[in-house]
């Protein structure tokens, strides 16, 4: 989870020490901080009882009840929001090869998921969004 966004930064800090890309800082990605760690802290309270990397329950609250995936969201707005208080254009650069990534996993585990749920994971698929809010 959040290591591919840590990386993520890593790696663009690397790059720009090796080649700068500065883009001007951008205070307004302090928001971005603070609302990917609230995503996050909200999305640990609702599945304080479950082990995500092998639930026993579905976890449809908090969060949950609007996104799928909403840990990914909170480390992506959290990358974002480092990018643009920093001024490193490296940083968001990495941000669409992780978010690929995460992509990857997200499929694999919903696929688990509805092995393991069946109907309940398909009706929560069905009114929830895979990273954003349905309408």
């Amino acid at each position: 989870m959040p290591e591919a966004s840590l990386a993520g930064i890593a790696v663009g800090f690397a790059l720009e020490r090796v080649r700068p890309w500065r883009i001007g800082r951008r205070p307004a990605g302090w928001s971005l901080v603070a609302a990917g760690g609230l995503v996050i802290a909200g999305s640990l309270r609702a599945a304080r009882t479950t082990d995500l990397s092998s639930p026993d329950r579905l976890v449809t609250s908090g969060p949950y009840a609007l996104s799928r995936n909403p840990m990914y969201v909170g480390w992506a707005l959290m990358q974002l929001g480092i990018g643009l208080i920093t001024g490193s254009g490296w940083v968001l650069a990495t941000l669409p090869a992780v978010g690929a990534g995460l992509h990857r996993d997200v499929v694999r585990e919903e696929r688990r998921l509805q092995e393991s749920f069946g109907d309940e994971y398909e009706r929560y698929s069905e009114r929830v969004g895979r990273y954003l809010p349905r309408r």
